[in-house]
């Protein structure tokens, strides 16, 4: 059967009725015009505003239909941790729970919810207009829809940037992350989009989650910070790597940690995976005791950091 006769029913919440309207005909139609935005996304014109698109993420794969029942099996693996610091599992909200071409539910609405907050705090975020389903007999997929200026750059990486530029973009990630679960007890991790005048949006916060005191301790928070901060690390090197950027600097998978460690080298994030990311983070321990993550956190420098910078109503473990 084709895809999209299988389509029964096509939902968008929170946005505008002339942006819902235009978000319908596209999944509706077996004729799309759009321009691709990576593999999951495309951008159509903005019904309501000149110079501006709406960004459809879950419109389906490479511009064409959702492949409904063919999971993306890529990852990351969403990972939260107890009152002890031991790692779970967390499916629903991980990369592997979206239909190719798709979203979750928990990314569409975590990142509508998680973008009303920073933009309360006056952080400069991209709007996410709303969120929708679309359902078939057999599945739901859902999407997200932003607005998106066409005059933003969403290349924040080498060679669109000079190298100084993304280095100090890393550092300042680095730091709003921390940052951001320091004082608003939101812990994730996120890029930017960059504006004509040098300014900076961020973007893509499906990944974020609500910290909070009464369930997570000092070790559960230092862990799930570290998480978000071994991505971005991880993300440095990855993007650049599969774009051939040559002769990046010895050091740069550590520039995200130099938020909070100013010094911090390669050696530093190397250490962290070793001791505490592959041991506790890729799976649960077969024998696992508090005391040995919390020696090896105080061990570790970024790990330490991190215990320093935890808040006050976090530590009661020790």
């Amino acid at each position: 059967m084709d895809d999209f006769l299988e389509i029964r029913e096509i939902e968008v919440r929170h946005a505008s009725e002339a942006v819902a309207g235009r978000v319908r005909t596209w999944f509706a139609s077996p004729r799309r015009v759009g321009i691709l935005d990576g593999s999951r996304s495309v951008r159509l014109p903005h019904p309501e505003k000149r110079g501006f698109d709406i960004k459809i993420k879950g419109a389906g794969l490479l511009g064409g239909p959702i492949q409904f029942g063919r999971y993306v099996r890529t990852g990351p693996r969403a990972p939260i941790f107890d009152f002890d610091g031991r790692m779970m599992d967390d499916v629903a909200s991980g990369h592997d729970n979206a239909f190719l071409g798709a979203a979750s539910f928990q990314q569409a609405a975590t990142e509508f919810d998680v973008t009303q907050i920073l933009a309360g705090l006056g952080i400069a975020v991209v709007p996410c207009l709303g969120y929708g389903r679309i359902e078939t007999a057999d599945h739901d997929s859902w999407f997200s829809v932003f607005e998106w200026d066409r005059d933003w750059k969403d290349a924040v990486a080498i060679p669109a940037v000079s190298v100084e530029e993304y280095l100090q973009a890393n550092i300042r990630m680095g730091r709003f992350i921390v940052d951001l679960a320091r004082e608003h007890d939101l812990i994730g991790y996120c890029w930017y989009v960059r504006a004509t005048d040098g300014t900076y949006r961020i973007k893509d916060l499906h990944p974020f989650r609500r910290a909070d005191p009464l369930n997570m301790s000092q070790l559960s928070w230092v862990m799930q910070v570290i998480f978000a901060l071994h991505i971005r690390c991880q993300a440095s090197v990855h993007f650049q790597r599969a774009a051939k950027v040559e002769n990046l600097p010895a050091d740069i998978e550590a520039y995200p940690c130099r938020g909070i460690i100013p010094d911090a080298v390669a050696a530093d994030h190397r250490e962290l995976k070793a001791s505490i990311v592959r041991p506790y983070m890729r799976r649960p321990p077969a024998e696992f005791d508090p005391r040995d993550l919390l020696k090896a956190l105080r061990q570790s420098r970024i790990g330490s950091a991190l215990l320093e910078l935890c808040p006050e109503r976090y530590v009661r473990f020790c």
